[in-house]
């Protein structure tokens, strides 16, 4: 247990830091390329993200799987086969992907309907290739338990682009333009980033092996990788058709752009914000869960899930609260831009599905149901194409986040209810987690006209450090009441390792 919590502690801490080092540089990049130029970029990513899914999507996470399970089953590692087998399916797509836009080029300009989103993604169609060998190594470092390798190449990745994308951007080097300057760096950093970590797969005692276990790599990784091909489908699908249904509506071309950059490229960061904690644990807990179902540990892994599901529920609980009740000051006070505050405020909700599924699905996943998590994927979809079709005329670039809001929820039901069938879960934890949800949602709306009170005396940033303050403690007491946390257990942990003085022992009830 306690190397399980070291390891999501590391995991945690570096995620967040590269969470928060990202969503610092997304603020430069929204405020240096403007929302029409960052709209662009979203379109074009959300286009990269569905080949670059194509190509190594499902092959890590089925790839860390297999290892775990074999270090559990033959207590050394002998997976070398299986990453050989991994890294050559991966490179064989992408560069079928890239074979296919060389041959065709015509199919960019019917995919794009601005030429300047077309350019971006040829200066990044290379990036298939590294990110593929980059995604395949982490998975093996990720099903090794090496945890710590894992996470910092993420951060100085991060870092590295950042630097690089920065001295494009301010210094104008080599008359690279603001449109291709942010572009040409991802390009850059994902080939360095490849190089390095396969370098350090090398130092690290790995080795390529004749392939082996290609048939259940494949098996187990097709139904997922068809499961990311479909959501990145769904999310170019959003970028694509939200913009063009706004212009139909009546909207400027340049404003619809602007509005789906708002929405997608400021927006959506800070939504996703508990994914860095929760995304954390679902890293760890993988191959732990595989570990444990492979070896029969039946008990173990139901408590492993039941925690993890309350954990997770108390983290996306606490930024639903935050940032739906102060998420107007606090996303115009980052962005300089006041429709992103309403935008965030108002659909601050999508935190909870989104943040709770996310964890869901990988324990399904690590428990060898790849297929049914597809199945429930492409079921809640279908709603999701609906209202994104139906709606943008009567709700504008609210009709984006409805769709995720009823996608998420549909999936994390059915994801829930499959897990159920396959893990026992204790009725009271999800009582208790209910309840956890609903008080939230009343201490969400309850502090909002506190909040606005609070501005009007203390300003912004004195009113966001009160009554962050203050709903942090009516927190606290809320999962205190529902049993999620146990503060006095929490505090007996700590104690040894803060020094602190013991707790008086609870007399016991009477018998009468």
């Amino acid at each position: 247990m306690k190397k399980f919590l070291r390891a999501f502690a590391v995991v945690t801490t570096l995620s967040t830091v590269t969470r928060l080092v990202s969503f610092v540089f997304k603020i430069y990049l929204s405020r240096s390329l403007g929302a029409e130029i960052l709209g662009l970029y979203q379109i074009t990513m959300s286009v990269m993200m569905l080949f670059a899914a194509l190509s190594a999507s499902g092959l890590p996470v089925t790839l860390s799987r297999l290892t775990a399970e074999g270090e559990a089953l033959c207590g050394k590692d002998k997976m070398h086969g299986a990453f050989t087998s991994a890294m050559l399916c991966a490179l064989m797509l992408a560069a079928t992907v890239i074979t296919f836009f060389i041959a065709f080029p015509s199919v960019l300009y019917r995919l794009f309907s601005d030429p300047r989103c077309v350019r971006l993604f040829v200066v990044m169609l290379p990036m298939l290739i590294t990110t593929s060998v980059y995604a395949i190594v982490r998975g093996w470092f990720w099903g090794k338990k090496e945890f710590l390798i894992f996470s910092v190449s993420e951060l100085l990745e991060e870092l590295l682009k950042i630097l690089i994308a920065v001295a494009l951007l301010s210094c104008a080097l080599f008359g690279i333009s603001k449109l291709y300057a942010y572009a040409i760096a991802m390009l850059v950093t994902d080939i360095l980033a490849a190089i390095g970590l396969t370098v350090c797969f090398f130092v690290k005692g790995g080795k390529l092996a004749r392939p082996a276990r290609g048939k259940e790599m494949i098996r187990s990784a097709a139904p997922l990788t068809v499961t990311r091909v479909f959501g990145s489908l769904l999310s170019t699908f959003l970028s694509l058709a939200i913009p063009a249904l706004l212009v139909k509506s009546g909207m400027e071309a340049s404003q619809a752009t602007a509005e789906f950059g708002r929405a997608g490229g400021m927006v959506m960061p800070l939504i996703l914000t508990p994914t860095s904690v929760i995304g954390s644990l679902g890293v760890v807990l993988i191959p732990e869960i595989a570990s444990f179902h492979a070896s029969g540990k039946h008990e173990a892994l139901s408590g492993k899930i039941g925690k993890s599901l309350q954990f997770a529920c108390v983290v996306c609980g606490m930024f639903f609260v935050l940032f739906g009740s102060m998420g107007e000051r606090i996303a115009a006070r980052r962005y300089h831009d006041d429709l992103a505050g309403v935008y965030l405020r108002n659909c601050a909700c999508l935190m909870l599905p989104i943040g709770i599924n996310a964890l869901v699905i990988s324990m399904l996943n690590s428990l060898g149901k790849e297929t049914q998590t597809f199945a429930s994927h492409i079921g809640s979809s279908i709603a999701l194409v609906a209202i994104a079709i139906w709606t943008p005329r009567v709700l504008g670039i609210y009709a984006y986040f409805v769709a995720l809001i009823v996608f998420h929820t549909l999936s994390l039901t059915v994801n829930l209810i499959l897990l159920a069938r396959y893990v026992p879960l204790q009725r009271k934890q999800n009582l208790q987690n209910l309840a956890t949800l609903i008080l939230c949602a009343v201490l969400c709306f309850a502090m909002r006209p506190a909040f606005e009170f609070s501005v009007r005396y203390l300003g912004d940033w004195g009113a966001i450090c009160l009554c962050s303050a203050v709903a942090l403690t009516i927190f606290a007491l809320i999962l205190s009441w529902t049993g999620v946390v146990r503060f006095r257990d929490l505090y007996a942990k700590a104690r040894p390792y803060l020094k602190l003085p013991a707790l008086p022992r609870r007399k016991a009830k009477s018998m009468r």
